[in-house]
């Protein structure tokens, strides 16, 4: 994870998020998360906080010693992200796509796989312009279909 990281942090706010050493973090914490890591233990079930912090900062620290090889462009904020997600969402509920009784655990699988695809701010724009074709066309469709009842 460090090394993936480092680059990253070049041109990104980037944040490590910890849980509670009793329980970690919930579900609802998980989906902010774009990747997670496991410290492996032997034998125990987790690590004290302080350590999983100090085992983290160390491992960063090792991996911004090395020189950076690629170059990590601008990631998507959190707040992009989010509005990307709701417009999604949103989308998503017009075209029947998810289930309308419970859209959060839906988009709890949209949110995994865009995470792992490491979307820029220019390709949340892309999305959100898909989306508000869909939007236009739904509406355009919804209208057209008004008008022939009315006949």
């Amino acid at each position: 994870m460090a090394v993936e990281l480092v680059p990253i942090c070049v041109n990104n706010q980037v944040a490590l998020v910890f849980g509670p050493e009793d329980r970690g973090l919930t579900n609802t914490e998980l989906r902010f998360c774009h990747a997670l890591v496991t410290i492996p233990t032997a034998g125990f079930s987790s690590l004290n906080l302080a350590q999983a912090v100090l085992l983290l900062c160390y491992e960063l620290l090792l991996a911004g010693t090395e020189p950076i090889e690629h170059f990590a462009s601008r990631l998507a904020t959190r707040r992009e992200l989010d509005g990307m997600y709701e417009h999604l969402k949103g989308t998503f509920l017009k075209i029947n796509f998810i289930n309308p009784d419970n859209p959060d655990y839906w988009m709890q699988n949209v949110r995994r796989f865009f995470s792992r695809v490491g979307l820029r701010a220019r390709d949340v724009k892309i999305i959100r312009g898909i989306c508000r074709q869909f939007d236009w066309y739904t509406e355009k469709s919804s209208e057209e279909m008004q008008r022939q009842e009315n006949k």
